[in-house]
């Protein structure tokens, strides 16, 4: 039989990536045996660096193969830059003129004088833009977009200034305006290069995806909240990026505002079990470019990919497409030597204000937002309507924070009313390895004497309960006859789509194998439930590995999920089965079968 051209893809570049991977372990051998000897601090930092990359990138490996799926263009990217950091003559090459059919390219090639050139001020020597005659006119290559519909009134003076600035620089680059003033709209009739489009709604992304539709060229340039245009946005330089560089989607530059305050406006992202994450700066670089995953200014796209979501706040629509066009693995750069003079209408609100991210936080499963300078928007179940309903992913922190109420909770009330209960199960083994619930478990485990179970069937207890949020359901009165059942009387709590399984028993282990004196319930072993200490089995260790056998401290998903019998089986830990949904964030096949480290959201 045939094979397919996709599969031939997928083995191919799977392949090229395995080669990568072991290229880089030889050569980080090399490296390490060739440095100096009183370097081993360094070295040791170099490897644990480079050691926890590609673990990453393994564990990425796995799971797409599991799921059948290519590798893509931010994988390839990342391993060619281990293999560079690890022997420079080894540097993939990423750049490659791209030529059309008929022999044009978007742009012109760039070239350098040197550094004597342009002395002492290097403006506008140094790197030149060669003068070429098979590029295609500039205007039928991009097409520049500006919205001002969220501009205060007073703003409004220095739009001119930026029109005029375009026509000055890119006269015949074609312009789209979007605005709410009748007179702006006069000031742009006088110039033939630009479009204007007037909207009564300020909603931004409204105006952004109107502005789309006008767009005819392959390339265009967002130019959000510019008050200024000039020759030092150097537009072929990010044109250059995008069209020559492979799997680039995206090309920006540096920014400066009204004061002077300059950034280069690289930021890394980084989603993971249902926290995203930014952090300014950047950790690889090609042609005096980063590879980021957001930028903070203004830059060119590819026309097609930018569709901006209107149901979004105006202050996170960028942060939701850039998300987009990680997860769609196009790579992101930003060329500081570009600049663009812009002002910041939404850093304030986005750092101070949770509500304008609550709309994101729900459209992509967010309990975290950390942001730079140490900013933190915190997300409850409640708020992004997550249930906590484990399938083939990590539940949320919020889940988790839930379950620590819902023991502390009953801790409380079981004290209260001289109820002796102990984890038990699965909740005994969260304690061990997670200091709370087992991020993917289906539900919780207590035990109670089967002498107190029946408070749990009482209407002032089942009241007072609902109106602290649990329902009590399936209630099972205990035989209470001197007979050995595996458990003798039941009841189950539920909250938001999780429940707590409580089972009868005639004696609490903690009063059967602790010394005589620390039988007393004070005294009772206690476990940390995400900092809440709560009574446990006697030896909750030994209690787990004699439970559940070989290669506890490795992971394993519920009994009933991997096809065992029942709970009492052996299991096979160490991985996860594949994801329903292989890209989000919390898929369990993304994550190590070993350790609690990466699992941990504070």
């Amino acid at each position: 039989m045939a094979m397919s051209p996709y599969r031939r893809c997928n083995l191919y570049s799977f392949g090229l990536l395995f080669l990568l991977v072991i290229l880089s372990m030889v050569l980080l051998k090399t490296h390490l045996k060739s440095c100096d000897q009183n370097s081993s601090e360094v070295n040791s930092l170099f490897k644990e660096s480079i050691k926890t990359e590609l673990n990453e990138i393994h564990l990425e490996m796995q799971k797409l193969l599991m799921h059948k799926l290519a590798p893509s263009a931010r994988l390839v990217q990342k391993l060619g830059e281990i293999v560079h950091r690890l022997d420079n003559k080894r540097q993939p090459s990423l750049t490659n003129e791209v030529v059309s059919k008929d022999g044009s390219v978007d742009v012109c090639p760039e070239g350098y004088q040197g550094g004597k050139s342009g002395y002492p001020l290097y403006a506008k020597k140094g790197w030149y833009i060669t003068n070429c005659t098979n590029a295609k006119p500039i205007r039928s290559v991009i097409s520049i977009l500006v919205n001002t519909v969220a501009y205060p009134k007073e703003d409004e003076n220095h739009v001119e200034n930026v029109l005029k600035g375009i026509t000055e620089t890119y006269p015949t680059v074609q312009v789209h305006l979007a605005t709410r003033s009748t007179e702006m709209k006069k000031v742009a009739e006088k110039y033939k290069s630009i479009d204007v489009v007037r909207l009564d709604d300020t909603k931004l992304s409204k105006a952004w995806n109107t502005l789309i539709t006008k767009t005819s060229t392959p390339y265009v340039l967002v130019a959000r909240d510019i008050f200024h245009f000039t020759w030092l946005t150097q537009l072929e330089r990010q044109i250059r990026v995008v069209s020559q560089i492979p799997n680039v989607a995206v090309a920006g530059g540096a920014y400066r505002n009204v004061s002077g305050h300059w950034k280069a406006g690289c930021v890394q992202t980084k989603l993971k079990n249902y926290v995203l994450e930014y952090q300014e700066g950047y950790y690889h670089s090609k042609n005096e470019c980063m590879f980021c995953d957001y930028l903070q200014g203004p830059f060119v796209t590819k026309t097609n990919l930018l569709k901006l979501d209107e149901n979004l706040p105006d202050e996170v629509v960028f942060e939701d497409w850039f998300l987009s066009v990680v997860q769609d693995g196009a790579l992101i750069m930003a060329c500081p030597d570009a600049m663009y003079f812009t002002r910041d209408y939404h850093s304030y609100s986005k750092r101070t204000d949770k509500k304008v991210w609550t709309p994101l936080a729900k459209k992509w499963e967010l309990n975290r937002v950390l942001q730079p300078q140490g900013v933190k928007h915190s997300f409850t179940c409640q708020d992004i309507g997550f249930t906590c309903n484990a399938q083939s992913g990590l539940l949320p922190v919020c889940c988790q924070e839930l379950y620590k109420e819902a023991v502390s909770f009953f801790q409380k009330f079981a004290d209260e009313h001289n109820v002796r209960f102990e984890l038990d199960s699965g909740s005994v083994l969260g304690g061990v390895k997670f200091k709370g619930l087992i991020p993917w478990d289906i539900d919780g485990d207590f035990f109670v004497l089967s002498t107190d179970i029946e408070i749990f069937n009482k209407k002032e207890t089942i009241e007072h309960f609902r109106k602290n949020g649990y329902s009590l359901t399936e209630y099972e009165t205990p035989m209470l006859d001197g007979k050995k059942y595996m458990y003798d009387g039941y009841v189950k709590v539920n909250f938001n789509g999780f429940y707590i399984e409580v089972f009868g028993t005639t004696a609490m282990s903690n009063t059967v194998y602790l010394p005589t004196e620390l039988q007393k319930h004070e005294t009772f072993t206690k476990a940390s439930i995400r900092g809440n200490w709560v009574d446990t089995k006697y030896s909750p260790g030994l209690y787990a590995r004699n439970r559940y056998g070989r290669e506890i401290l490795k992971h394993s998903q519920s009994w009933f999920k991997v096809g065992l019998p029942h709970s009492f089986a052996d299991y096979e830990t160490g991985s996860f089965l594949p994801c329903k949904n292989p890209l989000h964030h919390a898929c369990l096949s993304s994550f190590p079968g070993d350790g609690d480290i990466p699992f941990l959201v504070a």
